[in-house]
């Protein structure tokens, strides 16, 4: 919880400014958030279009939030119905990836998004979408062409790694172009972002943005990879990556080929 009591009046009007809740507190529970966010497959306000539009201003550093956004819409399309059953070697849903009902502060999850971070759950992908629909209807989230370019450069980079080049390897090659603005972590939450929907590959198992893979397929995959192993930081699919699997240009052309 935020404590407001300690505000001055400009920093409360300056919350009021942005619609800012402070405190969002809602009693979250495995079936009542995915019904939630089932719900929102019928508000047509969004498409693959403008989510891959708000990505690359993510990526490009005019729209920070806009990074989460295509993880928590790809949870949403493919939500459907189902209990929680829990995964064999994890304390989650195996389908959903859920982990516990509990209390949740929808303020501090949309904090962290807006500073350029994924939420990779189903409780962030509502939190996420249910701003993101009224900001796009706002006008916000449409990437400039310095956004466009810098993707496009990206997309360059890893497409000349060396065939043995790991994601640990590329993040820092990543980090000394000084390509991209924003922390370490929101340079690993786009890659894991391009590599949960395909653009990326990895030598696990197959992903694409036209289908649902289960949470436990995934994170049994990290069982697999020597790069994982004693590290809480490094994971499926992105570590799954390898130089010599680049991008797939099929998934890039499907998501992103209007702007590319």
């Amino acid at each position: 919880m935020y404590r407001t009591d300690t505000l001055e009046p400009a920093e409360r009007k300056q919350l009021e400014q942005y619609r800012w809740e402070a405190n969002d507190t809602h009693e979250i529970t495995h079936h009542d958030i995915n019904r939630m966010l089932i719900a929102l497959q019928s508000d047509g306000r969004a498409s693959w279009s403008r989510i891959a539009g708000a990505f690359i201003a993510g990526v490009g550093g005019s729209f920070p939030r806009g990074v989460s956004s295509l993880m928590s819409y790809q949870r949403m399309i493919h939500m459907q119905e189902h209990d929680y059953e829990q995964a064999e070697r994890f304390v989650c849903c195996k389908y959903c990836g859920f982990h516990r009902d509990q209390w949740e502060n929808l303020s501090r999850i949309r904090y962290a998004i807006h500073l350029g971070n994924t939420y990779g759950s189903t409780t962030g992908a509502y939190t996420d979408l249910t701003e993101l629909y009224e900001l796009l209807e706002r006008g916000y989230g449409s990437p400039k062409s310095e956004d466009i370019q810098l993707f496009k450069q990206l997309l360059e980079m890893l497409e000349a790694a060396a065939d043995e080049e790991t994601p640990g390897q590329f993040e820092k090659r990543l980090t000394s172009s000084k390509l991209l603005k924003g922390t370490a972590g929101t340079r690993r939450d786009i890659l894991q972002s391009l590599a949960m929907l395909g653009v990326l590959p990895n030598a696990i198992l197959p992903l694409a943005p036209g289908y649902w893979t289960n949470i436990e397929e995934i994170l049994n995959g990290e069982h697999e990879l020597n790069n994982t192993k004693g590290r809480s930081d490094m994971e499926m699919p992105w570590a799954g990556w390898q130089g010599k699997l680049g991008v797939n240009r099929d998934i890039l052309v499907q998501l992103f080929g209007e702007y590319i």
